[in-house]
């Protein structure tokens, strides 16, 4: 094979319906994710990051929350899984005041696309108590759901834009 052409899969592809029966038996209790059927794409994948609420310094109230999601197209056709990636954080802190001076900040930063390489760890105490811990690596979501994907002999094919990997 040239080395600029795409690599042809090694076994015949199956069909779009055992592609997803497939992709679905990778749910496991053990897994931070969860990769269910959707209207919007043929799959969709959900890790709920981290959700913490805590009391900071002087009372305010401060939330974290990070998520990832990823849509996954499964175009019978070309034989082609059309993977787009989000990972969101969203921060806030609700500071009480006196005389209703008090405010709330927010912060919220999004990435869509394809992401390369995605690999966090955070956690925060507060007076000794943890009040939360996360581990994040995207192959572990990414990689299994690759893997069957060209195993199956389709080709796996992440996109840049929402669009390219849900319904038109």
């Amino acid at each position: 094979m040239p080395f600029w052409g795409k690599k042809k899969p090694e076994v015949a592809p199956i069909g779009k319906e055992e592609l997803m029966r497939k992709i679905l038996a990778l749910n496991n209790p053990s897994n931070p994710y969860e990769i269910k059927k959707s209207d919007e794409t043929d799959l969709a994948v959900e890790w709920k990051i981290v959700e913490a609420k805590w009391r900071g310094r002087g009372g305010a109230e401060e939330e974290l929350k990070k998520g990832y999601k990823a849509w996954i197209l499964l175009d019978e056709k070309s034989h082609e899984a059309r993977y787009c990636e989000q990972k969101e954080t969203e921060e806030k802190k609700e500071k009480p005041g006196i005389f209703g001076l008090g405010g709330i900040s927010k912060q919220k930063t999004t990435f869509r696309g394809k992401m390369f390489f995605s690999k966090e760890k955070g956690a925060m105490y507060q007076g000794g108590q943890k009040v939360y811990g996360y581990e994040f690596d995207v192959k572990k979501v990414r990689d299994p759901i690759k893997m069957v994907v060209e195993e199956s002999g389709w080709q796996f094919k992440q996109v840049m834009r929402k669009a390219s990997a849900t319904y038109q």
